[in-house]
């Protein structure tokens, strides 16, 4: 955190950071402000942007409404635009800190997540998922596309 406090790139994104560096972690409201302030900036520009909450992470989801007149270049440069000095830091930092508060290796997390959840047999190791997710679309044993695999990489915590 003391290093993203460095690049911090607005007083309210230092606040939240210098917050984070004294308390040992990103407070949830501070987390949500930013998205917050990131969603208004979006709403500035005219993207209709929404968050919707995980109930099962607690983490939010962002999405952007869409019509016959949206511009995906022009919303890609306005989320960047928006994202600095409001969320681009602190959205990171406070959903990896939920997703993995011990800090471990997140391959092993992912790993381990697949052997609980019974999609890879308990002798499945973090070089056997590389080497499997390294193999052309199709031919990997493990099935990328089902809900569990999905849920264990999203948050392979639980």
């Amino acid at each position: 955190m003391k290093q993203a406090l460095q690049s911090a790139s607005s007083d309210f994104e230092r606040g939240v950071l210098e917050r984070a560096v004294k308390a040992g972690r990103i407070s949830e409201s501070d987390y949500r402000e930013a998205n917050e302030k990131y969603r208004e900036c979006m709403a500035a520009k005219g993207d209709d942007v929404e968050f919707d909450t995980d109930q099962s992470t607690g983490l939010m989801q962002e999405h952007m409404n869409t019509d016959d007149t949206y511009d995906s270049a022009k919303a890609n440069e306005d989320s960047m635009a928006c994202a600095k000095g409001t969320n681009l830091q602190i959205r990171d930092l406070y959903e990896r800190m939920v997703q993995n508060p011990s800090n471990a290796d997140e391959i092993e997390l992912v790993v381990g997540c697949l052997k609980r959840r019974k999609l890879v047999p308990d002798s499945f190791t973090k070089q056997d998922y590389l080497t499997e997710m390294g193999k052309p679309e199709g031919s990997s044993k493990l099935d990328t596309s089902s809900d569990a695999f999905s849920q264990c990489l999203a948050n392979p915590s639980k």
